[in-house]
């Protein structure tokens, strides 16, 4: 069998069928990676030599093989040196890579030291599966130095060194990786298939079959590995089972299941089997003065935005980072544009990636509690908050993407179109300096803003009355 690896954490997270597809998948349904996006995958960032060199002097491991590279890493640490960069964990089937392993204090095989994981991630916040890989890494360093590292870390994008007790971390780590043993001996799992599938692991074609040709719940949107379980658990497998249940009767038979949840799943098997666009409570629109759609363009190896697009009055203003050491440039131009804006205007986004950006530039170069950032945040709303309180589509993801092209909306031919793309095309800019890759993003982001303004609308017209649309839709 192929070893268990800290990769195999993190792909269970993101889809749990990745591990299994790697090992036993079809290689014709395995969509190719660009290197911008393997690098994106495993979190690398273009600055993490950076990084590493302000922890302090350091051993460098270039061996990209397991068996010799766990010699020099024992070597290493044996030695007792500061800090290992690329080393290796090697125990029987078990193998690991930590970006780090940092000495720290206090006893193990190798006397009054001990090593400690850390891996260099582009988040700004630890994750499960952060946590997932680095207790994996925490259980191999204690068979090999008698000695748990209890405070693994990761440093973020921020250069911040964020610890969490890996000890309170086993019982789950234990349960995954007990999947993980079940997936390496041959065992698919049930069929899983949400928007990481396609969007992160290169399987998606795979996930999506296998969940079609069973016509199985993983189909639903929006529900969560734990109610799959469950539901299956009570005998609803299929979207026609779950079209048909009774939310009072399997009320509180499972955690999740709650009576809300339960009629939210049923909804969306409806949906999904009748292909009906159910319009659940009226939508009132939320506007106030100047509308205003805004989109950011992000650059995550560098962890820098390059690009903020807004829509408003029927046109496009932008604000462009064109390298990513031009992104202060960028923030303090999109500050001052906010002092133009009139005393009363809405702001609206798709998904919460916005609001959750505008916080962390504006730590980076000190204007946090900045008066009109604030006003410009408070003034947000999402739009896909909006379409999940009031509408069921027959989609598996609601994506604005999704949804848009549902609707009928189009983000033009032969340009960018979606996201991962849009940071190989800034790559290639940086490497190039062809203004037309940059214009292309450009003008994806300007679709992406328009199309925010055109589902706004479309709520406007056809969501306004508790209803069902059947195909063929009116618009």
């Amino acid at each position: 069998m192929t070893p268990l690896t800290g990769t195999d954490f993190y792909r269970y997270f993101q889809c749990p069928h990745w591990p299994y597809w790697e090992r036993f998948g079809d290689l014709e349904d395995r969509r190719e990676l660009s290197m911008s996006e393997e690098k994106r995958i495993l979190g690398g960032l273009e600055h993490e030599k950076e990084v590493v060199a302000g922890l302090g002097e350091y051993s460098v491991l270039s061996i990209e093989y397991s068996g010799p590279g766990f010699e020099k890493t024992l070597e290493l640490m044996k030695e007792g040196v500061p800090l290992i960069y690329q080393g290796w964990l090697v125990d029987g089937e078990w193998v690991g890579r930590p970006d780090l392993l940092q000495k720290q204090k206090g006893e193990s095989i190798f006397g009054d030291w001990y090593y400690s994981p850390m891996d260099i991630k582009r988040a700004h916040e630890l994750k499960k599966e952060h946590k997932a890989q680095l207790t994996f890494y925490s259980v191999l360093l204690e068979r090999i130095q008698k000695r748990f590292p209890r405070h693994p870390a990761i440093i973020n994008a921020d250069h911040q060194c964020l610890m969490f007790d890996a000890s309170e971390c086993i019982s789950e780590f234990t349960s995954v990786k007990e999947s993980l043993e079940r997936i390496r001996a041959g065992e698919m799992p049930e069929p899983v298939y949400r928007k990481a599938c396609e969007d992160v692991s290169p399987w998606g074609k795979a996930c999506l079959r296998l969940a079609q040709e069973r016509h199985d719940i993983a189909l639903l949107f929006n529900v969560d590995v734990k109610k799959l379980r469950s539901l299956r658990d009570l005998g609803v497998r299929t979207v026609e089972d779950a079209a048909e249940l009774d939310p009072l009767s399997l009320e509180g038979q499972a955690p999740g299941l709650t009576l809300k949840a339960l009629q939210a799943i049923q909804r969306q098997a409806r949906s999904l089997k009748d292909q009906l666009v159910v319009i659940r409570e009226p939508f009132i629109d939320p506007t106030e003065g100047l509308e205003i759609h805004f989109d950011i363009e992000s650059h995550p190896p560098t962890d820098t935005d390059y690009l903020y697009g807004f829509w408003m009055d029927g046109r496009y203003i932008s604000f462009v980072a064109e390298q990513p050491e031009d992104e202060h440039r960028m923030w303090r131009a999109f500050l001052a544009w906010l002092s133009t804006l009139p005393e009363e205007y809405t702001v609206y986004h798709y998904a919460n990636y916005e609001l959750s950006r505008l916080p962390i530039l504006a730590g980076r170069y000190g204007d946090l509690g900045h008066p009109l950032l604030e006003k410009f945040r408070s003034r947000m709303v999402d739009v896909k908050e909006i379409v999940r309180d009031h509408v069921v589509f027959p989609l598996h993801f609601y994506s604005l993407k999704a949804i848009g092209k549902f609707l009928g909306f189009s983000w033009g031919e032969g340009g960018v179109q979606g996201g991962g793309e849009s940071v190989d095309v800034f790559d290639e800019w940086r490497k190039t300096g062809d203004r037309k890759l940059l214009e292309s993003i450009i003008r994806y982001n300007q679709y992406d803003v328009e199309a925010t303004a055109f589902l706004l609308q479309w709520l406007r017209t056809y969501a306004q009355e508790e209803r069902s649309y059947s195909a063929p839709y009116p618009w």
